[in-house]
């Protein structure tokens, strides 16, 4: 009996593959994110490889490419159990404001906040096509679990509020109508100058899914997405401590912060991230994880990692109370929890 979890190289995204003993031999396997679509083919083989017996629950922690960009793909080409459910967040707004929109949005993709409801919108229908007849769709909110024998997935995150927050972009619609792109333009570029001092972390990323693994009652991991520490710091306790921590936002230094590093105080990190212009992992974020002691692995190497910690940068695996998946050549991990440098 035991748990793995498994942090899928996808370059700068996410997706881990958790795999569940059950007390009669068997397994159930839970996808969490499937990367971009540029490394969709990547997770489609280890799921395949290492879930045989079929996906039994998808989440999707936010509608961010390189977190669900691979979804349409996994879900044509991966076994999914019957009836699984993907938990994946499209706030009805979407649909119903903005969906009998679409075309007209194309006229504004040069300003930011129309082009990320363009591809949000773009990213929904890829996953309800592939979506149709193979997994049932459902929302995921905070308070909410799934239990699985001696696991169980509690979600901390979104609320409704934070949803809101995210995707109501109820300022642009009279926009949209009017047809009025060059005045919109100059007062949302005035807009994000007044905002230079707000945090880097956008809505999206503060709605994501996040939850935590408990195994016995015991929780021993936690899954962050790419929530904001301002969000983490509200939906976990201060008492609370997880062995196993999912590092938010690739490492950024949006997710975490002095009180949250030592509140967690987690013996095993996991950065996933790969090439990228926005300084991931932060270098202030891996100090801080290792005045903590905690042992932390990114995916891939990037400029702004300046450890010198000579990993073979290959799919990882964290194993609770079992053994690796059958045939698994595990990687020497020790070079990066000994960095001297970073």
């Amino acid at each position: 009996m035991g748990f793995l979890i498994d942090m899928i190289k996808v370059g700068q995204g996410d997706a881990f593959l958790i795999t569940i003993d059950l007390s009669n031999g068997t397994e159930r396997y839970v996808l969490v994110d499937a990367g971009p679509e540029s490394s969709a083919e990547e997770v489609v083989k280890h799921v395949n490889t290492y879930a045989p017996a079929g996906l039994d629950l998808i989440i999707g922690t936010h509608l961010h490419e390189d977190h669900v960009g691979g979804l349409p793909m996994v879900l044509q080409k991966c076994r999914i159990k019957q009836n699984a459910p993907l938990a994946i967040n499209i706030p009805p707004v979407l649909q119903n404001r903005w969906s009998p929109l679409r075309k007209s949005l194309e006229g504004y993709r040069k300003i930011a906040k129309f082009d990320r409801l363009a591809k949000a919108l773009d990213m929904v229908e890829g996953i309800n096509a592939a979506a149709n007849n193979v997994a049932k769709i459902v929302s995921v909110k905070a308070g909410m679990q799934w239990p699985c024998e001696s696991v169980t997935l509690k979600f901390l995150s979104p609320t409704d509020e934070l949803l809101a927050l995210a995707w109501d972009d109820a300022d642009l619609l009279p926009v949209v109508q009017q047809q009025m792109a060059e005045k919109i333009a100059e007062a949302w570029l005035e807009h994000q100058n007044a905002l230079t001092d707000a945090p880097k972390t956008e809505p999206e990323n503060d709605s994501s899914v996040v939850f935590e693994l408990l195994y016995k009652g015991t929780s021993q991991a936690l899954f962050t997405g790419d929530a904001g520490a301002a969000v983490l710091k509200v939906v976990t306790s201060k008492e609370t401590k997880y062995p196993f921590l999912k590092v938010p936002h690739h490492g950024s230094e949006t997710g975490l912060d002095e009180e949250l590093v030592k509140r967690f105080s987690a013996t095993t990190a996991y950065i996933p991230v790969g090439d990228n212009q926005h300084g991931h992992p932060d270098r202030e974020v891996l100090k801080l994880l290792k005045k903590q002691g905690s042992h932390f692995y990114c995916s891939d190497k990037t400029k702004s990692c300046k450890g010198d910690c000579r990993n073979q940068f290959l799919t990882l695996c964290h194993k609770h109370e079992r053994e690796f998946h059958k045939g698994w050549n595990s990687i020497n991990t020790e070079p990066c929890a000994r960095v001297t440098s970073v």
